[in-house]
């Protein structure tokens, strides 16, 4: 293994070691928000910039050289319309999340709005799936990109995985209040 690639490994061994810190960071800090401790906007803060500057490195990096050659007639190109459309609606999605998340903070400020509180949160599980489904779109719309897809591709399974991890820890919250 040439010295070039084994560099490159571990380079991506440690951006893979900060998606998994970023995304505890932003785990931990929507359950301080929810629980209304202190430090969680802040935790949040840090742990989404994490992880956009994680995303936008993986977006920069080349891609893996897996020995194969480039397919015939040079390299697919994106619609960049369709691309632009997909971005705004994963903006659109993010200001919606965002929104409903400050809706969720104030609206748990007692028990007596109990009601209040499961709707916040199912909207916030139904924004959280919208923009799994925006970036579920954004991600086939790239496909047509040869090698940076397959990669991408992965990426959003991986951040996908998590949404549904997290989406499991808000579902066990909501039943664990119930329960009370």
């Amino acid at each position: 293994m040439s010295k070039d690639q084994t560099q490159k490994k571990d380079f991506k061994y440690w951006v893979d070691k900060a998606v998994s810190v970023g995304a505890s960071v932003v785990i931990v800090g929507a359950l301080f928000k929810i629980l209304h401790w202190q430090f969680a906007t802040e935790l949040l803060i840090v742990g989404m910039l994490t992880e956009a500057v994680i995303f936008l490195i993986y977006a920069i990096l080349p891609p893996d050289d897996h020995g194969h050659a480039p397919a015939a007639g040079g390299s697919a190109t994106l619609d960049s319309a369709e691309l632009i459309q997909a971005l705004n609606e994963v903006k659109q999605t993010i200001d919606n999340t965002n929104n409903n998340l400050g809706a969720i903070s104030s609206s748990t400020q007692g028990l007596q709005n109990l009601n209040t509180k499961f709707e916040d949160m199912g909207r916030t599980l139904d924004e959280l799936n919208h923009f799994y489904g925006s970036l579920k779109n954004l991600s086939e719309t790239m496909t047509s990109s040869a090698g940076e897809a397959a990669r991408t591709k992965d990426q959003l399974n991986s951040l996908a995985n998590n949404l549904t991890e997290l989406n499991q820890v808000y579902s066990n919250m909501i039943h664990a209040i119930k329960g009370k």
